[in-house]
Protein backbone atom coordinates (compact mmCIF):
# COMPACT_ATOMS: atom_id res chain seq x y z
CA UNK A 1 0.00 0.00 0.00
CA UNK A 2 1.46 3.36 -1.02
CA UNK A 3 0.66 6.88 0.17
CA UNK A 4 1.47 10.35 -1.09
CA UNK A 5 0.58 13.66 0.58
CA UNK A 6 -0.24 17.29 -0.25
CA UNK A 7 1.31 20.39 1.34
CA UNK A 8 1.24 24.15 0.80
CA UNK A 9 4.33 26.25 0.06
CA UNK A 10 4.31 27.34 3.73
CA UNK A 11 4.02 23.86 5.31
CA UNK A 12 6.81 22.85 7.68
CA UNK A 13 8.11 19.84 5.76
CA UNK A 14 10.14 18.64 8.75
CA UNK A 15 6.82 17.22 10.03
CA UNK A 16 6.22 15.03 6.98
CA UNK A 17 6.07 11.26 7.45
CA UNK A 18 9.12 9.47 6.08
CA UNK A 19 6.79 6.71 4.84
CA UNK A 20 5.78 8.89 1.88
CA UNK A 21 8.08 9.74 -1.01
CA UNK A 22 5.87 11.84 -3.29
CA UNK A 23 4.63 15.20 -2.01
CA UNK A 24 2.43 17.54 -4.05
CA UNK A 25 2.64 21.31 -3.54
CA UNK A 26 -0.38 23.58 -3.99
CA UNK A 27 -0.24 26.76 -6.08
CA UNK A 28 -3.23 28.90 -5.12
CA UNK A 29 -4.54 31.95 -7.00
CA UNK A 30 -2.52 35.06 -6.16
CA UNK A 31 0.49 33.08 -4.93
CA UNK A 32 4.05 33.52 -6.21
CA UNK A 33 5.38 30.54 -8.15
CA UNK A 34 8.78 31.09 -6.55
CA UNK A 35 7.29 30.02 -3.20
CA UNK A 36 6.28 26.72 -4.80
CA UNK A 37 9.78 26.31 -6.22
CA UNK A 38 11.36 27.04 -2.82
CA UNK A 39 9.17 24.40 -1.17
CA UNK A 40 10.10 21.92 -3.90
CA UNK A 41 13.78 22.60 -3.18
CA UNK A 42 13.27 21.95 0.55
CA UNK A 43 11.44 18.70 -0.19
CA UNK A 44 14.15 17.53 -2.58
CA UNK A 45 16.82 18.30 0.01
CA UNK A 46 14.97 16.09 2.50
CA UNK A 47 14.80 13.20 0.06
CA UNK A 48 11.18 13.59 -1.07
CA UNK A 49 9.94 13.61 -4.67
CA UNK A 50 8.03 16.91 -5.10
CA UNK A 51 5.05 17.24 -7.43
CA UNK A 52 4.43 20.92 -8.18
CA UNK A 53 0.90 22.05 -9.03
CA UNK A 54 0.47 24.04 -12.22
CA UNK A 55 -3.03 25.60 -12.36
CA UNK A 56 -3.95 26.64 -15.89
CA UNK A 57 -6.16 29.57 -14.97
CA UNK A 58 -3.46 31.09 -12.72
CA UNK A 59 -0.75 31.16 -15.42
CA UNK A 60 -0.45 34.65 -16.94
CA UNK A 61 1.17 33.74 -20.25
CA UNK A 62 3.65 31.41 -21.93
CA UNK A 63 6.62 33.31 -20.47
CA UNK A 64 5.21 32.86 -16.94
CA UNK A 65 4.77 29.12 -17.51
CA UNK A 66 8.24 28.77 -19.04
CA UNK A 67 9.91 30.63 -16.15
CA UNK A 68 8.07 28.50 -13.59
CA UNK A 69 9.02 25.23 -15.27
CA UNK A 70 12.64 26.34 -15.78
CA UNK A 71 12.95 27.17 -12.07
CA UNK A 72 11.42 23.84 -11.05
CA UNK A 73 13.82 21.97 -13.30
CA UNK A 74 17.04 23.83 -12.51
CA UNK A 75 16.55 24.58 -8.80
CA UNK A 76 14.47 21.65 -7.55
CA UNK A 77 15.42 19.07 -10.20
CA UNK A 78 11.74 18.23 -10.37
CA UNK A 79 10.66 15.20 -12.39
CA UNK A 80 6.87 15.43 -12.16
CA UNK A 81 4.09 18.02 -11.99
CA UNK A 82 0.32 18.09 -11.47
CA UNK A 83 -1.55 20.11 -14.10
CA UNK A 84 -5.01 21.27 -13.03
CA UNK A 85 -7.58 23.76 -14.24
CA UNK A 86 -7.41 25.62 -10.95
CA UNK A 87 -9.82 28.24 -9.69
CA UNK A 88 -13.16 28.31 -11.55
CA UNK A 89 -12.83 32.09 -11.80
CA UNK A 90 -11.93 33.75 -15.08
CA UNK A 91 -8.41 32.81 -16.28
CA UNK A 92 -5.77 35.50 -15.78
CA UNK A 93 -4.15 34.51 -19.08
CA UNK A 94 -4.71 32.44 -22.24
CA UNK A 95 -4.94 29.05 -20.50
CA UNK A 96 -8.26 27.73 -19.21
CA UNK A 97 -7.67 23.98 -19.07
CA UNK A 98 -5.01 21.34 -18.60
CA UNK A 99 -5.16 20.51 -22.30
CA UNK A 100 -4.30 24.14 -23.10
CA UNK A 101 -1.14 23.79 -21.03
CA UNK A 102 -0.20 20.43 -22.52
CA UNK A 103 -0.45 21.85 -26.02
CA UNK A 104 2.34 24.36 -25.25
CA UNK A 105 4.89 21.55 -25.58
CA UNK A 106 6.82 22.84 -22.55
CA UNK A 107 6.47 19.69 -20.41
CA UNK A 108 8.91 17.43 -22.22
CA UNK A 109 10.65 14.90 -19.99
CA UNK A 110 8.29 15.38 -17.07
CA UNK A 111 5.85 12.89 -15.62
CA UNK A 112 2.47 14.64 -15.64
CA UNK A 113 -0.42 14.29 -13.23
CA UNK A 114 -3.95 15.32 -14.18
CA UNK A 115 -7.08 15.68 -12.09
CA UNK A 116 -9.76 13.06 -11.52
CA UNK A 117 -13.20 13.77 -10.06
CA UNK A 118 -15.06 10.82 -8.48
CA UNK A 119 -17.75 13.26 -7.28
CA UNK A 120 -17.81 15.49 -10.33
CA UNK A 121 -17.28 19.27 -10.28
CA UNK A 122 -19.55 22.20 -9.39
CA UNK A 123 -19.37 23.55 -12.96
CA UNK A 124 -19.25 20.25 -14.89
CA UNK A 125 -21.36 17.10 -14.90
CA UNK A 126 -19.87 13.72 -14.06
CA UNK A 127 -20.22 12.75 -17.72
CA UNK A 128 -18.26 15.81 -18.86
CA UNK A 129 -15.54 15.13 -16.28
CA UNK A 130 -15.24 11.59 -17.61
CA UNK A 131 -15.09 12.84 -21.21
CA UNK A 132 -12.23 15.20 -20.35
CA UNK A 133 -10.36 12.43 -18.52
CA UNK A 134 -10.75 10.24 -21.61
CA UNK A 135 -9.16 13.02 -23.70
CA UNK A 136 -6.21 13.13 -21.31
CA UNK A 137 -5.84 9.36 -21.66
CA UNK A 138 -5.82 9.79 -25.43
CA UNK A 139 -3.16 12.50 -25.15
CA UNK A 140 -0.96 10.18 -23.05
CA UNK A 141 -1.42 7.36 -25.56
CA UNK A 142 -0.85 9.48 -28.66
CA UNK A 143 2.23 11.30 -27.34
CA UNK A 144 3.77 8.58 -25.18
CA UNK A 145 3.67 10.91 -22.16
CA UNK A 146 4.04 9.32 -18.71
CA UNK A 147 0.87 10.44 -16.92
CA UNK A 148 -1.15 9.67 -13.80
CA UNK A 149 -4.46 10.76 -12.25
CA UNK A 150 -4.63 12.49 -8.87
CA UNK A 151 -8.22 12.74 -7.66
CA UNK A 152 -10.22 15.11 -5.52
CA UNK A 153 -10.89 13.71 -2.07
CA UNK A 154 -14.01 11.73 -1.29
CA UNK A 155 -15.57 10.19 1.81
CA UNK A 156 -17.83 7.71 0.07
CA UNK A 157 -16.54 4.24 -0.85
CA UNK A 158 -19.52 3.44 -3.07
CA UNK A 159 -19.05 6.65 -5.06
CA UNK A 160 -15.36 5.87 -5.56
CA UNK A 161 -16.11 2.34 -6.76
CA UNK A 162 -18.80 3.65 -9.13
CA UNK A 163 -16.34 6.16 -10.61
CA UNK A 164 -13.64 3.51 -11.02
CA UNK A 165 -16.16 1.26 -12.79
CA UNK A 166 -17.26 4.13 -15.03
CA UNK A 167 -13.79 5.11 -16.24
CA UNK A 168 -12.41 1.57 -16.48
CA UNK A 169 -13.28 1.14 -20.19
CA UNK A 170 -10.90 3.97 -21.18
CA UNK A 171 -8.56 4.78 -18.29
CA UNK A 172 -5.06 3.29 -18.39
CA UNK A 173 -3.38 5.86 -16.11
CA UNK A 174 -2.30 5.10 -12.51
CA UNK A 175 -4.69 6.58 -9.95
CA UNK A 176 -3.67 8.47 -6.83
CA UNK A 177 -6.94 8.41 -4.90
CA UNK A 178 -7.59 11.44 -2.72
CA UNK A 179 -8.54 10.92 0.93
CA UNK A 180 -8.66 13.48 3.76
CA UNK A 181 -6.22 13.02 6.61
CA UNK A 182 -7.55 12.94 10.19
CA UNK A 183 -9.60 16.03 10.97
CA UNK A 184 -12.92 17.06 12.46
CA UNK A 185 -16.16 16.64 10.50
CA UNK A 186 -16.77 20.38 10.87
CA UNK A 187 -13.49 21.09 9.06
CA UNK A 188 -14.42 18.55 6.40
CA UNK A 189 -17.75 20.32 5.94
CA UNK A 190 -15.93 23.57 5.24
CA UNK A 191 -13.59 22.02 2.69
CA UNK A 192 -16.38 19.96 1.10
CA UNK A 193 -18.21 23.20 0.31
CA UNK A 194 -15.04 24.75 -1.12
CA UNK A 195 -14.02 21.70 -3.16
CA UNK A 196 -17.45 20.80 -4.53
CA UNK A 197 -17.49 17.18 -3.38
CA UNK A 198 -21.27 16.88 -3.49
CA UNK A 199 -21.80 13.33 -2.21
CA UNK A 200 -19.39 13.80 0.68
CA UNK A 201 -20.97 17.16 1.56
CA UNK A 202 -24.45 15.61 1.69
CA UNK A 203 -23.21 12.78 3.90
CA UNK A 204 -21.51 15.21 6.30
CA UNK A 205 -24.65 17.35 6.53
CA UNK A 206 -26.75 14.28 7.35
CA UNK A 207 -24.21 13.20 9.95
CA UNK A 208 -24.22 16.67 11.47
CA UNK A 209 -28.01 16.75 11.72
CA UNK A 210 -28.02 13.37 13.49
CA UNK A 211 -25.21 14.07 15.93
CA UNK A 212 -25.40 17.80 16.50
CA UNK A 213 -22.17 19.74 16.83
CA UNK A 214 -19.29 17.59 15.57
CA UNK A 215 -16.04 17.80 17.50
CA UNK A 216 -14.56 14.33 17.09
CA UNK A 217 -11.63 13.57 14.81
CA UNK A 218 -12.49 11.47 11.79
CA UNK A 219 -9.75 9.28 10.30
CA UNK A 220 -9.67 7.83 6.76
CA UNK A 221 -9.25 4.23 7.94
CA UNK A 222 -12.73 3.24 6.79
CA UNK A 223 -11.92 4.51 3.29
CA UNK A 224 -8.64 2.62 3.06
CA UNK A 225 -10.27 -0.50 4.53
CA UNK A 226 -13.27 -0.17 2.23
CA UNK A 227 -10.98 -0.22 -0.79
CA UNK A 228 -8.67 -2.92 0.56
CA UNK A 229 -8.65 -6.68 0.93
CA UNK A 230 -9.52 -7.15 4.58
CA UNK A 231 -9.21 -4.70 7.46
CA UNK A 232 -5.49 -4.04 6.99
CA UNK A 233 -4.61 -5.90 3.82
CA UNK A 234 -3.05 -4.68 0.59
CA UNK A 235 -5.11 -2.65 -1.83
CA UNK A 236 -7.16 -5.20 -3.72
CA UNK A 237 -8.54 -2.81 -6.33
CA UNK A 238 -5.71 -2.77 -8.87
CA UNK A 239 -7.06 0.49 -10.24
CA UNK A 240 -5.75 2.41 -7.19
CA UNK A 241 -2.01 3.08 -7.27
CA UNK A 242 -1.69 5.40 -4.23
CA UNK A 243 -3.83 6.92 -1.53
CA UNK A 244 -3.17 10.67 -1.68
CA UNK A 245 -3.63 12.44 1.67
CA UNK A 246 -5.09 15.96 1.92
CA UNK A 247 -3.91 17.39 5.25
CA UNK A 248 -6.89 19.50 6.28
CA UNK A 249 -6.28 18.62 9.93
CA UNK A 250 -2.57 19.44 9.77
CA UNK A 251 0.50 17.57 8.62
CA UNK A 252 1.46 16.31 12.10
CA UNK A 253 -1.93 14.67 12.62
CA UNK A 254 -1.76 12.96 9.20
CA UNK A 255 1.82 11.87 9.91
CA UNK A 256 0.87 10.30 13.23
CA UNK A 257 -2.13 8.51 11.70
CA UNK A 258 -0.08 7.14 8.79
CA UNK A 259 2.77 6.02 11.06
CA UNK A 260 0.33 4.11 13.27
CA UNK A 261 -1.52 2.67 10.29
CA UNK A 262 1.61 1.34 8.61
CA UNK A 263 3.06 -0.04 11.84
CA UNK A 264 -0.14 -2.03 12.43
CA UNK A 265 0.00 -3.42 8.90
CA UNK A 266 3.57 -4.56 9.48
CA UNK A 267 2.53 -6.77 12.43
CA UNK A 268 1.94 -10.38 11.22
CA UNK A 269 -1.62 -11.67 11.68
Amino acid sequence: MQFSIEVTPKTDVSELPQAVREVSITYLPGADYRDVVAQAVRLRQRGFDPIAHIPARTIRDRAHLSAYLDALRTEAHIRQVLIIGGSPDRPVGPFSSTLDLLETGLFGGLRIGVAGHPEGMPVLSAQECDRILALKNRYARDTGTDMFVMTQWSLDVATIHAWLDRIEPFNTLPIYLGIPGPTSPTTLLKFAKLCGVKTSLLGLKQQSSRLGKLLTVQTPDYLVDGLSDGPNGPVSDHRIHHFHIYTFGGVARSRDWLTTRLSQEAIPA
